[in-house]
């Protein structure tokens, strides 16, 4: 499977903060700091190969990986810097494999990039980039009310495009969207660029949780995605009910991957 690097960082990665909802219409107060995760997988090695079997897929040199994991396995490292101004925003995040993956994947990195303006909403996405591995940088621009994706550089003729009405948001700044803002009180479904397209995404609000977190524990607010028949992947996070930032996301990937993904935040930052 030429994405599985995708299991490992980029999947997980870009689901784990693919949903998001609605915000009171107030300013963001200017902020700078840095966000470290820890991201799990539980792999179910036979689950996989069940799938490979059936779909007569080949496994990758990537399929290793799978041999590595037992049980609950910390796999990786994300730190996002946010950067919030006025009327500007940016935000830089680097995923970095543990020791044991890195040497087997060639120490291979999830490397995302948006820069934006901050609207009545919200950041509203101008630019992003993102680089899992040893792929191709792929590009999303906004360019006279067209998204146009490209592949390397924004230089060359565009691979795609898509048009879009409204709030853009992408793969790094939807996890950073309830900032100096209500949190939502109902779903609501809203466009996220991964980079090589456009789709819509929305997220249920649940119950409140006492959060176990940092040897303490916190207000959260738990929201998740509805599954069905052809979308069987489950994904829940909770926010901090204070700051509105994301404490935890799990991700229950479909048999294809065989995997559950925890992404666990390790200290809320001075705001």
């Amino acid at each position: 499977m030429k994405r599985s690097l995708h299991i490992v960082l980029g999947i997980v990665l870009l689901a784990s903060f693919s949903l998001v909802a609605h915000s009171q219409q107030v300013p963001i107060s200017p902020i700078n700091a840095q966000f470290e995760y820890d991201l799990k997988i539980t792999a179910d090695p036979d689950k996989r190969a069940a799938y490979l079997k059936q779909s007569g897929e080949a496994p990758s040199p990537y399929e290793q990986v799978y041999s590595l994991i037992k049980g609950s396995v910390s796999v990786a490292t994300i730190v996002d810097k946010v950067d919030i101004g006025k009327d500007k925003y940016r935000i830089s995040s680097i995923g970095t494999l543990s020791t044991v993956l890195s040497t087997v994947l060639q120490d291979q990195k999830l490397i995302r990039d948006s820069v934006g303006t901050i609207g009545a909403n919200g950041m509203l996405t101008n630019t992003y980039q993102q680089k899992s591995g040893n792929t191709e940088l792929l590009i999303a621009k906004v360019e006279k009310n067209i998204l146009n994706f490209y592949k390397v550089s924004s230089r060359t003729p565009p691979v795609g495009a898509a048009p879009y009405a409204g709030r853009l948001l992408d793969m790094v700044t939807v996890g950073y969207q309830f900032m100096g803002r209500d949190l939502p009180a109902k779903s609501i479904v809203l466009p996220v660029t991964d980079g090589r397209s456009l789709k819509s995404y929305a997220l249920v609000r649940g119950e409140p949780w006492e959060f176990p977190f940092d040897g303490t524990k916190v207000k959260a607010i738990r929201y998740y995605k509805t599954t069905s028949k052809d979308d069987s992947a489950t994904f829940e996070v909770w926010f901090s009910e204070k700051e509105h930032v994301p404490l935890r996301s799990v991700i229950g990937l479909s048999d294809q991957y065989g995997a559950t993904i925890q992404v666990d935040l390790k200290k809320i930052p001075k705001l």
